[in-house]
């Protein structure tokens, strides 16, 4: 059986334990369409052509390039019939909302999030037209996620099934030990506690309006240059400098200023690779206004300060289940307050609830994946 996915953000690639259990089996031919994302095709021409040049050498570090959905030379872009494999796997509609229904009738599409649905953000999660009524299967991780989409209006996924996340097999694995973990500026020094800073980039009108950079900024990076005892992740969202532009609250020069003054720092540094879980793994807490993030990092047990605005997108059904488990903050001083109480003094009254909420996002023993190939395989 032959399995292409469809990849355009390697900081999103969340299906690495899917992919690899595949490719180790010889029933399976598995391989990548490499594209470009509709923010990368914004940007000028020598631009895309050299993020597509770093996105297809990422995948194809992983495994064989199957066929370009870009192509370089000529700045075009691959018609659908290029994929040429029995079933395809998608893990985001943005760029190509109609892709599942240019593909009916010749090639199986198979959608994975590669995030964790928490925000209230209904038509795109589940409700496109040339989207999900066209699937061949959603899989998703949880029976919360099936219920949202049946008591939502409009279309509906032709068939939902519910394996768990396999961005979340990661957490069925052994940790990677804290001195291992080559991300944080002070690697070999695993008794000094470490902390995410992951910001989100929907700052502008008709967003989500998640992000809260243009006071959680400054702040993090005060308190940053404030604990040198203390050591920095700065995890920025991928589209974290088209937000930041397209907001005003920062051009390309003073986004690249910021990332150097945080760079600079001997207690701190910049993380935008990915798999991260092995990173979330080795860090004491993470301050972040992203939506997937309040999700995936709950499994650490670690403390979360959650950055809120007042005009941001609702929390979902599912995600709402999880509000108890974070710490909030939606100004400077707030967030000093919560730091110094989790961060420097080690109060964490809401350890226990987070711990009863794992079992919500890793619902089986068994591995998403290994779920996910089960269906496969009920086609041989």
């Amino acid at each position: 059986m032959r399995i292409g996915f469809v990849v355009c953000e390697p900081a999103k690639w969340g299906l690495g334990s899917l992919f690899e259990q595949l490719q180790s089996d010889p029933a399976f031919d598995v391989g990548f369409y490499p594209t470009l994302s509709d923010v990368h095709l914004r940007l000028p021409r020598s631009a895309r052509q050299e993020e597509y040049r770093q996105i297809r050498a990422f995948f194809a570090d992983i495994g064989s390039i199957r066929g370009d959905l870009y192509h370089s030379p000529t700045d075009r872009q691959a018609p659908p019939d290029a994929i040429n494999c029995d079933i395809v796997f998608v893990q985001q509609p943005w760029g190509m909302q109609d892709l599942p229904r240019r593909l009916a009738g010749r090639v199986r599409t198979a959608y994975v999030h590669y995030g964790m649905a928490v925000i209230k953000n209904d038509q795109m999660q589940f409700g496109l037209p040339d989207f999900h009524p066209f699937l061949w299967r959603y899989f998703l991780p949880t029976q919360a996620h099936v219920d949202a989409i049946n008591h939502s209006a409009g279309p509906r996924p032709p068939k939902m099934c519910v394996t768990g996340h396999p961005k979340f097999d990661a957490y069925l694995r052994p940790a990677l030990p804290r001195d291992q973990c080559l991300s944080w500026p002070n690697p070999l020094a695993a008794q000094r506690k470490r902390v995410i800073f992951a910001p989100h980039h929907a700052l502008e009108p008709g967003s989500l309006q998640l992000g809260t950079f243009a006071w959680s900024g400054p702040a993090m990076l005060q308190i940053a240059q404030a604990h040198p005892e203390i050591d920095f992740l700065l995890r920025p969202h991928p589209n974290m400098a088209l937000g930041l532009s397209r907001s005003h609250v920062m051009n390309a020069q003073e986004w690249q200023a910021y990332r150097a003054a945080w760079q600079a720092l001997p207690n701190a540094a910049l993380f935008e690779d990915t798999p991260y879980f092995d990173t979330f793994r080795s860090s004491d807490a993470m301050v972040t206004d992203s939506g997937s993030f309040l999700a995936e990092y709950l499994p650490t047990e670690r403390p979360l300060i959650r950055l809120e605005r007042v005009d941001a997108a609702p929390l979902n059904s599912f995600g709402q289940t999880f509000a108890a488990g974070f710490y909030t903050a939606d100004n400077q001083a707030d967030l000093e307050t919560r730091f110094a109480e989790l961060i420097l003094e080690g109060k964490d009254p809401l350890a226990q609830t987070r711990a009863d909420l794992v079992p919500l996002l890793v619902p089986f023993a068994l591995p998403a994946a290994d779920k996910i190939v089960a269906e496969l395989r009920s086609l041989m």
